[in-house]
């Protein structure tokens, strides 16, 4: 029948004398593992002195072998501060590197204890700056000391399991925060944000309002292709404004989407909208017939390509003829998963003429040239084929 008898082990190499901790670790490797081990090993003695960590595991199988084995009840962290820790390299002997690691337990716990009344203090101060971030509906301050708070309430929980580990904790100082009241707040402030979005002679303007009216220094972000493009803040009124003109003369029309520049858990939390804007360009009236060298999907691409830059294209005789010639130069990957493109494209009207080189990457070479065609300078080949 098996039975287990349990008791309590010092670590070997330890000495424990009123306040302070002492532990000689050795090392064939070098003085500095030595040194490292001896300051593990402290670590680990501060643990199984102040929370009897470390106990010894007897067990009697059935065939008569003993087993013993150390666990631990608690994972003691290695990354106590130390502070006041004093490393006394020992004598080398036979090819062994040895220190002595000696801990005073009281100058530890005291710059703990220290440390803990400063994080309180901070927090204190934090709350009250929260307090009047939320009195002036300043979104984006308010998010700003919120977070700071939350890492100040971290780092008390760390210093606090630190002190664990070096004498037992009083109840007192088991933090009590009002996170999750401001943290309320903050939210159901945020449920009541409305961005309201209009495109105007060629601008972006936006508003922004909550329960209380319009809201500045409200901070924005605006977005295409999961790629920002601009930021910006509220003005007194609650306004914004995003210029369009660098967007669309990367691509001519498409989507953009504004969203509240804040961290991205406050804004799930309180399920606060994006806006999806769609911008097209203004037609010039100038109508072509495109004579294209390219493939279908190449051609059909350049097609829409100029139709959305303002360019009427359509297949009639009467019509001036745009040609287009296209050339590709492909490099596929090592395993051929993905093709990068360098395309020269060559526009010509009469005695005009337009050629760019725009690069793509697709899954295959015709994705790839697809992609290469869609970043032409829109702005430049409408002002080319425009001008008189």
């Amino acid at each position: 029948m098996n039975f287990v008898k349990t008791l309590f082990l010092l670590l070997p190499g330890a000495a424990l004398a009123a306040n302070l901790v002492t532990y000689t670790a050795t090392s064939k490797v070098s003085q500095k593992d030595a040194d490292k081990k001896a300051m593990e090993g402290a670590a680990l003695q501060i643990g199984a002195q102040v929370k009897s960590s470390f106990e010894t595991n007897t067990v009697e199988h059935a065939d008569g072998s003993i087993e013993s084995t150390a666990q631990s009840k608690k994972s003691v962290s290695t990354n106590i501060m130390l502070k006041g820790a004093k490393i006394q390299p020992g004598p080398k002997k036979d090819g062994m590197f040895q220190s002595t690691v000696t801990v005073d337990l009281d100058q530890l716990a005291s710059k703990i204890l220290l440390d803990l009344d400063k994080i309180k203090a901070q927090m204190k101060t934090k709350d009250s700056l929260v307090r009047l971030d939320m009195l002036d509906r300043d979104y984006r301050k308010m998010e700003t000391d919120m977070v700071a708070l939350e890492k100040l309430s971290l780092s008390y929980e760390d210093q606090l399991e630190n002190l664990s580990f070096v004498q037992r904790v009083p109840g007192e100082l088991r933090l009590e925060t009002t996170l999750g009241e401001l943290t309320e707040f903050l939210i159901s402030s945020m449920q009541t944000v409305k961005l309201e979005v209009e495109e105007s002679a060629g601008d972006l303007r936006v508003n922004v309002s909550d329960f209380a009216g319009p809201i500045a220094n409200f901070p924005l972000v605006l977005t295409q292709d999961k790629k920002e493009f601009a930021n910006a803040k509220t003005d007194a009124q609650g306004n914004a404004v995003f210029k369009l003109k660098k967007i669309k003369k990367l691509k001519p029309s498409g989507d953009v989407t504004v969203h509240a520049d804040m961290n991205f858990r406050f804004v799930r939390q309180s399920a606060l909208q994006n806006k999806t804007v769609s911008y097209g360009a203004a037609k010039t009236g100038v109508a072509f017939r495109l004579a294209c060298s390219g493939s279908v999907a190449e051609c059909g691409a350049l097609q829409k390509f100029l139709s959305d830059a303002g360019l009427t294209i359509a297949d009639k005789a009467e019509l001036p003829e745009l040609t287009a010639t296209l050339e590709f130069s492909d490099k596929p990957n090592s395993s051929k998963t993905l093709y990068n493109s360098r395309a020269t494209i060559k526009l010509k009207h009469g005695d005009k003429e337009y050629v760019e080189q725009p690069g793509g990457v697709g899954r295959d070479a015709e994705a790839a040239h697809v992609k290469a065609i869609s970043k032409l300078t829109a702005s430049s080949i409408v002002e080319k084929f425009t001008a008189k």
